[in-house]
């Protein structure tokens, strides 16, 4: 096997491939004898048909496998030898030439790009301080998300209550049939409907109706209501309020804490946490901004489009449950594909920048570290490890985890040699 590498622009490479004959030859041989074992043609035996006669009758078919089992055999290795390592699978081109056998690879590739300086960078952020009133807003979420409802027999709606309505809405003294509800529940004041619709509700009383009009803006997403007035005919069908717990050491230890001591001193390390997390999150972000301000990084075309491609596709199924027109979701699509296209430029460039830091400073992760994370990935899923690292290496999800490990891994040593100023 010959193998040249021709540089093509900053992103793409060519790779061709020459083969002897004799390794065509022999790859040609087996199909062949496959084809030998099992064809079946009037006037043969099966088994003892001659060569010339399955080329006429499988001649498209040995030509096509011909060429599937050259590059099963030979591009691996072909590649490992040119030293290119393609982001995007290659553009595979046969040679049309009697004389000579093989083929030529088009490979998308990381560009080599010249490193700002990652080491020490200047990052100002946030103190992380978590007050006693940040530990007290966290328990009275706490204690709202825990809290009981109640009767509130006699006793007018208002804020904070829990509601149950029933509607019918008409246009034009039409019902819509799409605007009705036997049983809605509600908490008034959590912002589930428009203020004006809820507002309106407030002071009823079980039992009571009252036609509640609203006009909708022209921007409303239900399109068949965007923009008209819509009269709601409601019924109060049930009005509970809410009864918050107590905070003490009965509530702790239902929030699986030993004491309302226990519970304060978990909550504000819980929220120290959440605080950290955010804050790395933020630095990454301008770490990541200050290594690509003003960098050049020429990003393959192909694995950019594949990239647009899947986020479009991921997006396009959860507007599948909605009901828009052809034109409208060609519009959606059309808006997705111009918002999605810079994101997915920008952490492609991302993803090229750190790719050559891990090369530059050795960052890799091992069998250990792909291991870890897959128990870590089977406990969030609750599945046993042996059944995600089956499914991972049956779909060759491990080269893409692997490299989620490393860039976390490059991500962390920059945050680790950077210079942190807190704000004041």
């Amino acid at each position: 096997m010959k193998v040249q590498v021709e540089t093509l622009d900053s992103v793409r490479k060519k790779v061709e491939v020459l083969l002897p004959e004799e390794t065509v030859a022999g790859i040609r041989e087996s199909i062949y004898d496959e084809i030998r074992k099992n064809a079946k043609i009037k006037g043969f035996r099966q088994g003892k048909v001659p060569k010339p006669i399955i080329t006429q009758y499988y001649k498209d078919y040995i030509e096509e496998e011909t060429r599937k089992r050259i590059l099963q055999d030979t591009m691996f290795d072909a590649l490992k030898e040119a030293n290119v390592e393609p982001v995007i699978e290659p553009v595979v081109d046969f040679l049309e030439n009697e004389k000579e056998h093989g083929y030529s690879l088009e490979c998308e590739i990381l560009p080599e790009i010249q490193l700002p300086q990652y080491m020490g960078i200047e990052i100002e952020a946030e103190a992380i301080n978590v007050s006693d009133g940040d530990v007290e807003q966290r328990i009275e979420s706490m204690r709202s998300f825990h809290a009981s409802f109640e009767p509130k027999e006699g006793a007018a709606a208002d804020k904070g209550d829990f509601v149950v309505i029933g509607y019918q809405g008409y246009h034009n003294g039409e019902e819509l049939k799409q605007i009705v509800a036997e049983a809605y529940p509600l908490e008034l004041g959590n912002a589930m409907l428009m203020p004006e619709f809820e507002n309106q509700i407030i002071g009823m009383k079980e039992k009571d109706e009252k036609d509640v009009e609203i006009t909708f803006p022209e921007d409303y997403p239900d399109k068949d209501i965007a923009g008209k007035k819509v009269l709601f005919k409601v019924t109060m069908k049930e009005i509970k309020q809410k009864k918050l717990p107590e905070v003490n050491d009965e509530f702790a230890r239902d929030m699986n804490y030993e004491n309302i001591e226990a519970m304060q001193k978990g909550v504000k390390e819980e929220l120290a946490k959440e605080k950290e997390n955010f804050r790395k999150r933020e630095l990454t972000q301008k770490a990541l901004e200050f290594l690509l301000k003003d960098l050049d990084v020429p990003v393959p075309k192909r694995f950019l489009e594949k990239r647009i491609t899947g986020m479009i596709e991921d997006a396009r199924e959860r507007y599948q449950q909605q009901k828009f027109s052809g034109e409208e979701l060609k519009n959606i699509e059309e808006k997705m594909r111009a918002d999605f296209g810079k994101r997915a430029e920008e952490r492609v460039k991302v993803e090229i920048v750190l790719a050559r830091i891990a090369e530059k400073e050795g960052i890799k992760a091992d069998d250990k570290d792909v291991e870890e994370r897959l128990k870590t990935i089977a406990e969030d899923a609750n599945k046993t490890y042996n059944e995600v690292k089956g499914i991972y290496e049956q779909y060759g999800l491990v080269p893409g985890l692997k490299d989620s490990i490393i860039e976390e891994k490059t991500v962390s040593y920059l945050l680790d040699n950077a210079v942190i100023k807190e704000k004041a």
